[in-house]
């Protein structure tokens, strides 16, 4: 043998046995493993297009959901999917202090947006959050309910020319205009019209972010799952485009209402408040007193939070509406019995929809929580082991740094605890035994998502708006269940939501 085959063989042998030792992680620390194959470890459907994240992993759920913990490899990254749902409920709650940060890779001084509360670690994420924890009272969720309203009516009147001449409309993307109006003022007090106007570069921006293809389904996968790539390759969480835009909008923002004095009852007064005295009144007092001992928030830091707002109450509100409405569509007795509820509430608040009113329309509740169930905004969770865990009733040890993925949407959709789970029933969430099931759309514990009631009550007011005057039937979807993207990492509809939408007589 020649000096170069030697080298090349034992190149070949050492790549072997480095490929051996990094695909045996799971293996060697006991817990089960599928097989990984070079490059993509378990996931090669998804580097191919061929398959979403949440996707591959509700059907590796399935395949071994057995096990409580299955052990996989994305590239080279070892990462644990928890299967089981009192231990991600662990996770979550009671044993929080061990899986307190999510991983993500935050540079806020290359990539300003990436700031915020979702991704912040540690110490600065907790002092955020408590601070930020007086912007989602039910007093500040009333000072702000007039303006979902006022959108709503907008869209009413935009279906109720659709409903005239019984049109098929795409629901998807008339509902992400309206949730966008109604992010845009009550996130960054601008009044703005995208459900008549759908070229507004609010808009625009939105659809964007959350475009279904490949470039932004990695994007997010590598922020989540491979933050360091982040980091080694300077990946920004968002484009220059948005980053530029909301960031200036922020900025403009800002700087008009403390020049001139304006007060408007919205999230951005309330970060105004937080970046000049260091705290969010925990009373319903929205002016600012400024406070010249405390460290100014910068403009990126304001405008993190205000992106994060945007993006979290834009999708949760507009999917779930979209899938609402489908579902109810589909089943048109349900949709009777919710808009008989509407209208009876409706009337004892003398015709009116207030704050009060559509807190006690219970079915409809039910209805929302059914669709969260069936579509959660965010199928998977991830979480990072910040100290050493040991797994109950086992000999694992859950080791620091190691990325973990709750699997939300697979136990949904898990026969065990959901009988028939692909059918669409409201009722299961007036069964008092609901509480023992596993069901997260919004996370749990320290780290659920701080503006969930804003995104309900943004969800139940257009709800309302809409099924007080108007049927919805379906219109060309043949298959039995809407198929979704496998280039998103969110649940979007490849072909969106057609409906047929009729006045109510």
């Amino acid at each position: 043998m020649t000096p170069l085959s030697i080298g090349v063989a034992l190149l070949c042998v050492a790549a072997f046995a480095f490929l051996n030792y990094v695909f045996s992680y799971w293996n060697r620390r006991g817990v089960q493993q599928l097989t990984p194959y070079f490059p993509f470890g378990n996931f090669s459907d998804l580097f191919l297009g061929k398959a979403s994240f949440p996707k591959i992993c509700e059907t590796l759920y399935e395949r071994t959901k057995k096990w409580r913990l299955l052990g996989v490899y994305i590239l080279l990254r070892p990462v644990l999917l928890v299967n089981d749902p009192q231990l991600a409920k662990d996770i979550m709650v009671k044993d929080f202090q061990h899986f307190h940060d999510r991983g993500t890779h935050v540079d806020e001084e290359n990539d300003p947006l990436s700031g915020h509360l979702f991704s912040l670690a540690g110490e600065k994420w907790k002092h955020l959050r408590a601070k930020l924890t007086p912007t989602f009272t039910s007093g500040r969720l009333k000072g702000m309910f007039q303006t979902l309203v006022d959108t709503g009516e907008v869209l009413q009147e935009y279906i109720h020319k659709c409903a005239k001449n019984e049109e098929v409309v795409e629901i998807r993307e008339i509902l992400a205009r309206y949730n966008t109006d109604n992010i845009a003022s009550v996130a960054f007090g601008i009044k703005i019209d995208s459900i008549n106007n759908p070229n507004e570069p609010f808009r625009q921006i939105g659809r964007k972010f959350f475009e279904s293809n490949f470039r932004n389904n990695m994007r997010l996968m590598i922020t989540f799952i491979l933050p360091k790539l982040n980091k080694y390759f300077k990946i920004k969480s968002v484009d220059a485009e948005v980053e530029q835009f909301i960031l200036g909008m922020a900025k403009e923002t800002l700087e008009y209402r403390e020049k001139n004095g304006v007060v408007r009852k919205d999230m951005m007064q309330l970060l105004i408040q937080l970046r000049n005295t260091g705290t969010v009144s925990v009373d319903e007092r929205w002016d600012v007193e400024t406070s010249t001992n405390y460290k100014k928030l910068t403009i990126g830091e304001v405008a993190a939070q205000a992106h994060v707002f945007f993006l979290a109450g834009f999708e949760t509100s507009s999917s779930t509406m979209s899938f609402c409405l489908y579902e109810l569509a589909k089943n048109p007795e349900v949709q009777r019995k919710v808009q008989a509820e509407i209208d009876s509430v409706t009337a004892l608040h003398g015709g009116k929809l207030t704050y009060d009113s559509i807190n006690e329309m219970r079915y409809l509740e039910c209805c929302i929580d059914e669709t969260l169930r069936k579509y959660p905004p965010v199928p998977v969770l991830n979480r990072e082991c910040t100290k050493d865990y040991k797994v109950p009733d086992s000999d694992i040890t859950i080791e620091k740094g190691t990325a973990v993925i709750l699997q939300i949407s697979a136990m949904h959709h898990d026969p065990q605890y959901y009988p028939d789970p692909m059918r669409f029933v409201p009722e299961r969430f007036l069964d008092p035994d609901m509480k023992g099931k596993p069901y997260a759309p919004f996370g749990d514990g320290p780290r659920i998502c701080i503006g969930l009631r804003m995104g309900k009550i943004q969800t139940k007011v257009g709800l309302c708006l809409l099924l007080s005057k108007f049927n919805f039937e379906l219109y060309g979807h043949k298959e039995s269940e809407l198929v979704m993207s496998p280039n998103n990492f969110l649940n979007t509809p490849v072909n969106g939501i057609n409906l047929k939408v009729s006045c109510r007589v």
